[in-house]
């Protein structure tokens, strides 16, 4: 295996990687604490504790006028691209990520609020979507680079799991500011021929609803995930313990099953059932019984199937089992 030069010398010698790094993040510290990005951030910490956009003046500029957003921007990319150039083995000191053409670069984050740059790119393969994502939040964007034809997608009526979506074209060129609130409203990038470049100023609600996937062609829901990160990180904790067959866990999971929202509640009785039939069984029972809970008619189902398969449920005293 052939290893470059440059790559055997940082491996060789730690100093030079650090040498490298530390370069890249005086680049940040320094773009950090300009005047200009300060008082951005500072409106940021505000937006970030629930106040409105229109009352943080420095960040609703940013995201309505692209002369103040590409001020902003540029001044950390001249500064970074030179950086990296000096370092081309370092690491860019910013919270990234990239899939199917689409990189996010996360610029600064404070509370709730999260100031991201964001590039669409063509990619080899990909078709046109045939699903759109929602989100309970508030985004607002401006294009700094970039032209693209997209759609703005909404939900107005949801029935049975199936959701009516309209779409409107609409095109995004260098200036275009665009604003989203809650799980009703989303931008869909058909294609890109060349790069469109964003900025996005980004905020979850205080308690956010479940994200929600839908088909294009006929609005079925596809996918549903946790709102919360918090809720996401106790589903996996409840998967684990599963996997663990930890049944000294049932009594904290039989309670999970009447609090948090509904995804949560699901993936404990789920769990709940695995570990302890008889338990998850009952906490299945009173859930079926309640009409006013949201989980009242899946449970009923899942209840009924679950007689029909095992019978023994029936009786409370049966023995525990992996139904």
């Amino acid at each position: 295996m052939r290893i470059d030069p440059a790559i055997a010398a940082l491996r060789s010698d730690g100093a030079l990687q650090r040498r490298a790094q530390a370069g890249l993040e005086c680049i940040k510290a320094a773009w950090l604490a300009e005047p200009g990005t300060a008082t951005v951030l500072q409106a940021l910490e505000r937006y970030g504790e629930g106040a409105a956009l229109a009352d943080c003046a420095p960040l609703a500029a940013l995201v309505s006028e692209i002369g103040a957003a590409r001020s902003l921007v540029g001044r950390l990319m001249s500064a970074m691209i030179g950086g990296v150039g000096e370092n081309p083995l370092g690491h860019v000191p910013f919270r990234h990520q990239y899939a199917d053409g689409l990189a996010v670069l996360q610029l600064a984050q404070s509370g709730r609020a999260t100031l991201s740059l964001m590039q669409y790119a063509p990619t080899e393969g990909v078709t046109s979507p045939a699903s759109v994502c929602f989100t309970d939040g508030e985004r607002h964007e401006i294009c700094l680079a970039g032209a693209v034809q997209a759609r703005r997608v909404a939900v107005t009526g949801i029935r049975q799991h199936k959701a009516k979506l309209t779409c409107s074209s609409m095109q995004i060129r260098a200036g275009s500011c665009l604003s989203f609130s809650g799980l009703h409203e989303t931008k869909l990038v058909d294609r890109v021929e060349g790069r469109l470049v964003m900025l996005r100023v980004s905020r979850p609600a205080a308690t956010p609803l479940p994200s929600v996937e839908y088909r294009l062609a006929d609005g079925a829901l596809l996918h549903r995930a946790a709102g919360e990160c918090r809720e996401s990180r106790r589903e996996l904790m409840l998967a684990v313990l599963g996997a663990m067959q930890r049944r000294d866990a049932v009594p904290a999971i039989a309670r999970l099953t009447r609090t948090g929202c509904e995804s949560l509640r699901w993936q404990a009785l789920r769990e709940c059932l695995a570990l302890d039939s008889a338990e998850g069984f009952r906490q299945l029972s009173g859930i079926s019984r309640d009409a006013a809970d949201p989980l009242h008619g899946p449970a009923g189902a899942l209840r009924r199937d679950l007689l029909a398969r095992y019978p023994q449920l029936a009786s409370a005293e049966c023995e525990p089992c992996l139904a």
